[in-house]
């Protein structure tokens, strides 16, 4: 096992990043037998308001005929907003992905095909050299949730006054004597007849 903790990128923060080594793999030079390599980053921009802080990882990487077999492991504690009520995040998440990654040009060419489950386990490698952290910051964003909440029974904000309706009811009055709008009234006046 290769340690690549001393390369990662944001390991000293004093220093500029282009300054930085970057832990690189080579995919043109694996052994047939595979290569183990593990790797640590204080921190990874996720987007402009989540990071993963004290991001660690363990990567088995294998040639396997013209593609390159990924075996992927990595913990991390995310950093972030809940999307309902905009309180901090601050919860620890784990990822496990295997896939095969191709330099076949023909995985991204146009045409009109149908997708099998086995062609959503390959990602395209154009290049003959791969980023270890930038492989696994694209893991944690495609096996992040789409909306990510403090708790799963988050009650969001007030849509009136803005309180965070998880620390208590606001003082707004919802308009209970609303009339309904015309899809609503459409919808009412259908009748489904259900029965076979």
């Amino acid at each position: 096992m290769i340690d690549t903790s001393k390369t990662s990128r944001r390991g000293d923060t004093g220093r500029d990043k282009s300054q930085q080594e970057v832990s690189v793999i080579d995919l043109s030079k694996l052994p047939i037998e595979g290569l183990s390599l593990a790797g640590s980053s204080e921190f990874v921009q996720l987007e402009e308001n989540e990071i993963l802080r004290d991001l660690n990882w363990r990567m088995f990487v294998q040639p396997s005929k013209k593609d390159i077999f990924f075996d992927v492991q990595a913990k991390a504690v995310y950093e972030g907003a809940c999307c309902r009520c905009l309180e901090p995040i601050d919860k620890p998440t784990s990822l496990r992905a295997q896939f095969l990654g191709s330099s076949d040009p023909n995985l991204v060419a146009g045409g009109s095909h149908t997708l099998g489950t086995q062609d959503l386990d390959v990602v395209y490698l154009p290049e003959e050299t791969l980023d270890e952290e930038v492989l696994i910051k694209e893991q944690f964003i495609l096996q992040r949730p789409m909306q990510l909440l403090c708790k799963e029974d988050c009650q969001g904000l007030c849509p009136y006054c803005g309180k965070n309706l998880n620390k208590g009811q606001c003082q707004c009055r919802p308009d209970y004597n609303r009339t309904p709008g015309a899809l609503a009234k459409a919808l009412a006046e259908i009748k489904l007849d259900l029965k076979p």
